[in-house]
């Protein structure tokens, strides 16, 4: 296994679709993806399932695939390749240093599935929907862009609904999915797909993080 995991890593540094955060050339985002051309992003992407799902439903928009992990990265990426989609990418970085390779202004929505709930206390700045992370989130969201989170802690919900609070950010929409409930074109990650079979329920919610456009969900 730790060999495979070498091979994979090694690979990563010749894949055309994947760009390693710790030597990433200057511009490598609007040559990637357009000198204008707003994104959506995945952060802690894994195999990157929602990438690769979202970019075969909308063939002209660009995706982003973002996490630390090169083995895991790889899957995505080769699968990616393999498909032949040419508008999912993927960035090896850990998502804390995202504005620092993201310009500003250029997330048109921020997808962020099943992470880490990070339950102890101490853990709570680490959490990617802390207050700290929504501010370095909220500068690289387009005017109206949005995030979305899925998971099944309804700690993490609760925790993610105060810090837009915090931020001045606003929840525009909200559903809990019960583990009866059966969509056939819904994305799931290999996590949802286990929790449902646990007979967990799923939680949904999507924030701005700017003023709303339009009327809201009161949090």
């Amino acid at each position: 296994m730790a060999r495979q995991k070498q091979l994979r890593f090694a690979a990563l540094q010749h894949m055309p679709n994947v760009i390693d955060g710790t030597g990433s050339p200057a511009g490598w985002f609007d040559h990637t993806c357009g000198a204008t051309t707003p994104v959506v992003v995945e952060l802690g992407c894994g195999r990157g399932e929602y990438t690769l799902a979202l970019a075969r439903r909308s063939p002209g928009q660009m995706f982003l695939g973002v996490d630390r992990n090169g083995a895991r990265l790889w899957n995505g990426a080769r699968t990616a390749l393999d498909a032949g989609l040419t508008n999912a990418f993927f960035l090896r970085l850990p998502i804390e240093q995202l504005a620092d390779h993201v310009p500003r202004g250029r997330i048109a929505e921020l997808w962020i599935p099943f992470p880490d709930p990070l339950p102890k206390r101490r853990q709570s700045q680490h959490r990617l929907v802390s207050p700290e992370f929504l501010r370095q989130y909220r500068a690289l969201l387009t005017r109206g862009g949005s995030i979305r989170l899925k998971t099944d802690d309804a700690r993490l919900i609760a925790f993610a609904e105060h810090a837009v609070r915090t931020v001045g950010g606003q929840l525009i929409t909200a559903s809990d999915h019960r583990p009866t409930d059966h969509d056939e074109e819904a994305i799931q990650t290999a996590y949802e797909r286990k929790y449902r079979r646990q007979g967990r329920t799923i939680y949904e919610r999507q924030f701005v993080l700017a003023p709303a456009l339009a009327a809201g969900v009161a949090l």
